[in-house]
């Protein structure tokens, strides 16, 4: 039992030993595995670099001279790129700066590799154009002239533009655009006859598709936003919601009738909508304004009431009457031509006229059915009565009898008329003066008709008085 025992360990010992060598022996391999492979990228790269002419390569700075900039590339022969490319100081590289240059010349005579950065540059670009036509990619350029036909612009090499490709509808305007930086798709790229088009108007109209697209995920039959009036025709405005338009129809716009939308709108305001509906075979989105703003008719009841005059702007005028606009409220009101005249009229305009200012009397309301019916005739009706209540109030109160008129006049002749009831006259105040001239002409009998001069008298006050004269002249020529 105890042999197998040793022998058991025994084994078990030689086993590992084996392991630990053939461990060893592994690791031994691959180190010399990586020696050969660093060994090989070290040969790689002291091997110099194979060029050819219209190789775009990047290199190193290793110097700069008044006439050459020496750029090492990898290749057995120094690389040199002619200052003049560098026309200013700052753009002149730096020592270990990275440059791309291209393959111009190999002059393996002198050893050396005429490189070029404008070159290397202009390929680029021109790789760039490439990629980007493929790819429908958008770049940048900046719009350097009008030129015929569209416009000029600066992509790395000089591009050009359409006008049908500019996203403008006034094309005699292109000159606006001089200056500014446009976002561009590269319909078409010609290296060999260095021909470049471009299209503004393909960035345009996909962002526009796109922002409609998202747009019309978003609207639904109720909901607010907010729009630029883009377009006014007779019947509506078309308000662009981002990327899709909405029509507003002109009976949307406000409570009252509107005419023509540019009473209420104009191109370029920005309004605030709701969505009445959204036809999604179609893409229609029908909106409306004036279902945002308060609504009139949900107040008129607790304003006015039948029987009330108020002030009107004739609207329009129809065949069986009038519109008028309430000038104090925003509703409408209609005037039947039965309620225009008294007389009977054949036509509506033959009493009122569109613009026309009123007062009329509410004859009928009916808020939820937002109708209200108004009266002419009635109004002026009212205004008859209350001229006539105003008349006789006057007469009241200034009314005046005869008595009052004439009395003091009537007691005059009275006294004149009779003899025995000595007639009182008012006399001056007594001045002491030469009393023989007065009394001689106090002594002297006055006319009969004095007093008629003094008072005016009645007809019949003055035959009176004559009959009186005539009988004392009888008596007197008895006596003598």
């Amino acid at each position: 039992m105890s042999w197998d025992v040793e022998d058991s360990k025994k084994q078990h010992e030689d086993h590992v030993q084996a392991a630990s060598e053939g461990s060893s022996q592994s690791g031994d391999a691959d180190d010399q595995t990586d020696q050969h492979t660093s060994l090989q990228d070290a040969l790689e790269q002291a091997m110099p670099v194979q060029v050819e002419v219209g190789d775009i390569v990047k290199g190193i700075v290793a110097g700069v001279d008044s006439q050459w900039v020496s750029v090492d590339i990898g290749s057995k022969d120094e690389g040199i790129v002619p200052i003049s490319e560098f026309p200013s100081a700052d753009e002149l590289p730096a020592v270990d700066d990275e440059l791309e240059v291209a393959v111009v010349r190999i002059d393996e005579d002198k050893g050396q590799v005429r490189l070029s950065k404008r070159r290397a540059d202009w390929e680029r670009v021109w790789n760039r154009l490439a990629e980007a036509a493929e790819s429908q990619q958008v770049v940048e350029a900046l719009v350097t002239e009008r030129v015929k036909g569209g416009l000029r612009v600066d992509v790395g090499v000089p591009g050009f533009v359409p006008g049908s490709q500019v996203a403008s509808r006034n094309l005699r305007n292109l000159e606006r655009y001089v200056g500014q930086s446009l976002r561009l798709r590269v319909l078409e790229v010609d290296r060999k006859s260095k021909k470049v088009i471009l299209s503004h108007r393909a960035v345009v109209e996909a962002e526009r598709e796109k922002r409609r697209q998202e747009t019309l995920g978003r609207l639904q039959e109720g909901v607010e936003c907010e729009g630029k009036v883009r377009n006014l025709t007779n019947y509506g405005a078309f308000i662009d919601l981002g990327g899709v338009d909405g029509l507003l129809h002109v009976s949307e716009m406000a409570w009252t009738r509107v005419k023509h939308p540019s009473e209420v709108v104009s191109v370029g305001d920005t309004v605030r909508v709701v969505v009445l509906e959204v036809d999604p075979e179609t893409d229609r989105i029908s909106l409306s304004r004036c279902r945002i703003l308060p609504d009139p008719w949900k107040e008129i009841g607790r304003k006015l009431r039948v029987g009330n005059t108020v002030k009107v702007r004739i609207s329009r005028v129809v065949r069986t009457g009038a519109f008028a606009q309430l000038i104090e409220h925003d509703i409408e009101g209609f005037i039947p031509i039965g309620e225009m005249s008294s007389k009977r009229i054949a036509e509506a305009s033959e009493v009122v006229r569109a613009g026309q200012e009123l007062e009329l009397k509410i004859t009928e309301m009916r808020p939820k059915a937002r109708r209200m019916t108004l009266s002419l005739v009635a109004a002026e009706q009212d205004r008859e009565r209350a001229e006539y209540r105003e008349y006789m109030a006057g007469q009241e109160t200034a009314r005046v009898t005869l008595g009052d008129q004439f009395g003091d006049i009537l007691k005059q002749a009275a006294v004149a008329a009779d003899p025995e009831v000595p007639a009182v006259a008012e006399q001056p105040a007594s001045v002491p003066e030469d009393t023989s001239t007065d009394q001689t002409e106090q002594s002297k009998p006055e006319p009969a008709d004095s007093a008629a001069d003094d008072t005016e008298t009645s007809p019949e006050t003055v035959a009176e008085a004559s009959g009186s004269e005539s009988e004392a002249a009888q008596a007197d020529g008895g006596e003598e």
